[in-house]
């Protein structure tokens, strides 16, 4: 047995395949294929260690060094390896340009006698063949947006329509935010731009012929930009306009928000971080007003004022843009207005 080569497109191609990622933790961290396991040759102190004895001192002591440092870990990187094998799936190893780790930890697996394949060009060439998909945007689905205010129960909508077993594209998922200036509350961080990227990759590809149901977005989620061809396909979709009452927004953003109805306290510098932002839009006395009633607890009023001092008045311009729309429904009752939906769009699949 012995390694050999595979294409990103080919990999692509793939219904079941194990992946391993042989570059340092870091590297892996702001980029990877998706599913894609890190087993790394080195650590990251290893990698700057080498990195620094190749620009030093050159590739031939460089690569002497490396080979100091990976011996003794290489019966337990195989092992590592081997762990993660699925059935009779094809074994892929890559690093970043199709180099020496990658080319390393085949060799070591063939002459153990396993089977396995090295991505050519490493994630490097696989990055370019994903930027190719979607400027080629050959995917055989169109798009429903769904539109409305903040708190209408959009995303809900989104997961009932997912459990019905329609195709959703929750950018706002994808993107670990949910759009807002205060999108990032209870969420923590978002993923790497080249993350992100990979996630709509995965998600866009799994999708059959048909429709595919996704909540209007800007061209950016949080600090992550959306694919240029999902923001311009949004652009020509169909539309739907979800309403819903005042009470039953504010009362799912506080849901969304808080941690049953409590703030903690890094949450709530965020909020006021966030408020000082808007605060050219809110105005002086809306912004001392909430800031009041946040001291207090009182996230009701907290909410409603800014639903209408501030996000109505922001998210009319872009609803009354999109008018007249194909479909309105109540989000007040999440799971009856994706039925509605549903049952509008059923048996449109074009458009």
């Amino acid at each position: 047995m012995t390694w050999r080569e595979l294409t990103a497109e080919e990999l692509n191609s793939l219904k079941k395949v194990a992946i391993i990622d042989v570059r340092s933790p870091c590297e892996y961290s702001v980029e990877h294929i998706p599913e894609a396991v890190n087993i790394p040759l080195f650590t990251d102190q290893e990698r700057e260690v080498i990195g620094t004895i190749y620009a030093v001192e050159g590739e031939s002591i460089a690569r002497r060094k490396a080979l100091v440092m990976v011996a003794p870990k290489i019966p337990e990187l195989l092992d590592a390896i081997l762990s993660r094998r699925i059935g009779g799936a094809p074994l892929v190893i890559h690093c970043w340009r199709g180099g020496l780790r990658s080319e390393a930890v085949a060799s070591c697996l063939s002459i153990i006698g396993v089977d396995c394949w090295r991505l050519t060009g490493g994630f490097k060439a696989w990055r370019k063949e994903l930027l190719s998909e979607f400027a080629d945007d050959q995917y055989t689905f169109s798009m429903v947006v769904l539109h409305g205010h903040t708190g209408v129960g959009k995303t809900d909508i989104l997961r009932h329509l997912a459990g019905l077993g329609h195709s959703v594209l929750d950018l706002e998922h994808l993107a670990n935010h949910r759009g807002s200036v205060f999108g990032a509350l209870k969420l923590g961080s978002q993923p790497t731009q080249k993350n992100f990227d990979a996630a709509v990759w995965q998600t866009v590809r799994s999708f059959p012929p048909g429709l595919v149901f996704v909540e209007a977005e800007g061209k950016k989620v949080g600090k992550l930009s959306l694919p240029l061809f999902v923001y311009g396909r949004m652009e020509k979709a169909a539309r739907v306009l979800v309403n819903g009452s005042l009470d039953a927004r504010v009362k799912r953003i506080i849901s969304d928000y808080t941690e049953d109805n409590f703030l903690p306290p890094e949450s709530r510098q965020s909020a006021l971080q966030s408020l000082e932002a808007i605060k050219g839009r809110l105005g002086g006395e809306n912004l001392l007003d909430i800031k009041r009633l946040l001291e207090l607890d009182d996230f009701y009023n907290v909410v409603a004022t800014l639903l209408k001092e501030y996000y109505d008045p922001m998210y009319a311009r872009g609803i009354a843009k999109y008018e007249p729309y194909e479909l309105t429904v109540s989000g007040d009752d999440a799971a009856l207005a994706a039925q509605e939906i549903a049952a509008k769009f059923l048996v449109r699949t074009t458009y």
